[in-house]
């Protein structure tokens, strides 16, 4: 009896350690972004949601579907690749991000499709948009055509590049839909979507989608930012022929974006037993874009004091808030993998703090830019007080100008009036005199008749 009953103990401890791996498949985290959800292209299934309904402006995740027309009608044979198009004075007047057309300028199709998937350029779009559709109305009517067919029922699009306008709104879900429908009619397009930079008349932008060449599989889609809905991303992975698609909308940054579309995708290929890792601990690919400026604390202050003025200081600025960005997000990374999980409100105080450079105003990372950073408070508080006694000196120097200037018109006005004074009292000596004169001529006449 003892050994049967040893026998069943071992066996029900065997069976509950077997069926751990299966409960641990369907754990996903809530992600801290406003919505998202995660699609297996394989089974079709839907893995994961939250908050997938929530209207939310889409950004430049509209340029999914600008994209979608574009090469539906290259694949038609309306345009060609190799079409010049020459971009309107409106096209070229769109803000950032911009690919950099000027009005006037002649460029080709490919080129314009390189510029909306990788830099996401406002005035490519645009610039696509007039080329299709004649007018931006006729081409934004074509996108919500497109949206009605695709299945996106809760999509309104007002402008063909995704910036702010009212109305216009969309889903996770809908992205979703709209990312399926792009990938697998036009699979080809994942290889300029994975594409990390584009060089447009010398000047190289980089794809701000931050998990290509770092998170394993990652071959696309797109990015987006409004103020009005946050940091948007829909993404897409490969792995042992599995695909999935994970749409992230209104995250507070791009790293808190980076961190929950890992979270997602790793958790959904655990799901399915594809290949998975930890979030944030991955086998560095070849030729992969590292930051290393995050490995050194007094870098990149330095980077940016050593860099000269104009274009290069401002590259280095952004080079530094990209390495501040990524040394938070993967202080984030550890602290999920240890199984805490950080507050929103102090994630994105963090988060601030990561992204900002100025060592005045908050945290710096190295004693070395503290120390800078104390001293040039204390000298600006010695240059205040010495601007101050500046001042005071100058406006006495001012008044006692002013005084003297004062005094100098007094004396010539009182010596204009006693020259006055003198000549009127020469006059009128004068006429006595004269008058005098006459009456004793006068008198002297008479005694001589």
């Amino acid at each position: 009896m003892r050994g049967k009953g040893q026998f069943v103990w071992f066996f029900m401890l065997f069976s509950f350690c077997s069926f751990l791996p299966t409960i641990s498949h369907a754990e996903f985290q809530r992600v801290n972004a406003r919505s998202a959800i995660v699609y297996d292209m394989a089974s079709g299934k839907v893995l994961y949601e939250q908050n997938a309904d929530e209207l939310i402006p889409p950004a430049s995740l509209t340029k999914i579907v600008t994209l979608y027309l574009t090469w539906e009608a290259i694949e038609s044979g309306q345009i060609s690749l190799s079409d010049r198009v020459r971009v309107s004075r409106y096209a070229a007047s769109m803000p950032n991000v911009r690919m950099g057309l000027r009005a006037g300028d002649v460029v080709t199709v490919s080129q314009l499709i390189h510029g909306m998937a990788i830099e996401s350029g406002n005035d490519a779009a645009v610039a696509m948009a007039e080329y299709l559709g004649g007018t931006v109305p006729h081409f934004v009517a074509m996108m919500n055509a497109k949206a009605r067919e695709l299945g996106m029922t809760h999509t309104h699009f007002v402008t063909p590049n995704g910036l702010p306008a009212q109305g216009q709104l969309t889903t996770a879900r809908d992205i979703m839909k709209a990312s399926i429908a792009y990938i697998r009619r036009f699979p080809e397009a994942l290889a300029i979507s994975s594409k990390r930079s584009f060089t447009y008349k010398g000047k190289t932008d980089h794809n701000p989608n931050n998990l290509l060449g770092v998170c394993p599989g990652v071959d696309g889609l797109k990015t987006g930012f409004v103020c009005a809905s946050g940091f948007n991303i829909s993404a897409t992975a490969m792995r042992d022929n599995t695909r999935m698609i994970a749409v992230v909308l209104g995250a507070q940054s791009p790293g808190i974006r980076r961190v929950d579309v890992e979270s997602l995708i790793e958790n959904a290929y655990r799901e399915v037993g594809g290949p998975c890792y930890a979030v944030g601990r991955y086998p560095r690919a070849p030729g992969a874009r590292m930051c290393r400026v995050a490995h050194r604390k007094i870098q990149p202050m330095r980077m940016v004091r050593q860099a000269p003025t104009g274009r290069s200081r401002r590259v280095a600025r952004r080079q530094v808030l990209r390495a501040r960005t990524v040394a938070a997000s993967r202080n984030r990374l550890r602290a999920l993998a240890h199984g805490r999980r950080i507050a929103p409100t102090r994630l994105a105080l963090s988060e601030r703090k990561a992204q900002s450079h100025h060592g005045v105003k908050h945290r710096v990372v190295s004693r070395t830019a503290a120390h800078a950073a104390r001293r040039r408070t204390v000298m600006s508080k010695h240059a205040l007080e010495k601007g101050k006694k500046l001042a005071t000196l100058r406006r006495k120097a001012v008044h006692a100008k002013a005084v003297k200037a004062s005094h100098k018109a007094q004396r010539m006005r009182e010596k204009k009036r006693k020259l006055a004074v003198h000549s009127r009292a020469r006059v009128k000596t004068a006429v006595k005199k004269r008058h005098s004169s006459a009456r004793r001529a006068k008198i002297g006449h008479r005694h001589v008749g």
